[in-house]
């Protein structure tokens, strides 16, 4: 039974898998062929990082040149800047951050992140679920929270 089990699980897995190839084929491709035109991680586009401050000073309030408690209007501001794909480099304590502002370009990502992805979970929402409201979540951390 369990090698039956097994057999129909690896056609149901194989079938998906040739869906997937088959509804996208350019997206599938090697890595290595997709990557034939793309630009170098240094070119992408964005906020230009001072020496010593970095971007840092750009999110902080009054003389920051950036207001962060308003996500939308700051996406808005690097889509119109910068184009589809921006970076911000330069943030103290924190690696760059990468906005993507193309659907397509996203679905490439994610296809092309390998069988595990690495998706760090929030920490303010680990606090949150884990410790403040415990006795609310108990053991589940939820979807977004892992």
């Amino acid at each position: 039974m369990a090698n039956k089990i097994a057999r129909v699980s690896k056609t149901v897995t194989r079938n998906r898998s040739q869906a997937t190839i088959n509804a996208s084929p350019e997206i599938t491709s090697s890595p290595l062929e997709y990557l034939g035109n793309a630009k170098p991680y240094s070119e992408i586009p964005g906020p230009k990082a001072l020496p010593i401050l970095g971007n840092t000073w750009r999110l902080l309030p009054v003389i920051g040149q950036y207001d962060v408690s308003d996500v939308a209007k700051l996406s808005s501001l690097f889509y119109k800047e910068y184009g589809k794909i921006v970076k911000l480099s330069g943030l103290v304590g924190r690696p760059d951050l990468l906005f993507i502002y193309d659907a397509d370009e996203i679905e490439k990502v994610y296809r092309h992140e390998g069988p595990t992805p690495f998706r760090p979970s929030m920490p303010c929402l680990v606090k949150y679920k884990g410790d403040v409201r415990k006795s609310f979540f108990g053991e589940l951390a939820g979807v977004v929270g892992v």
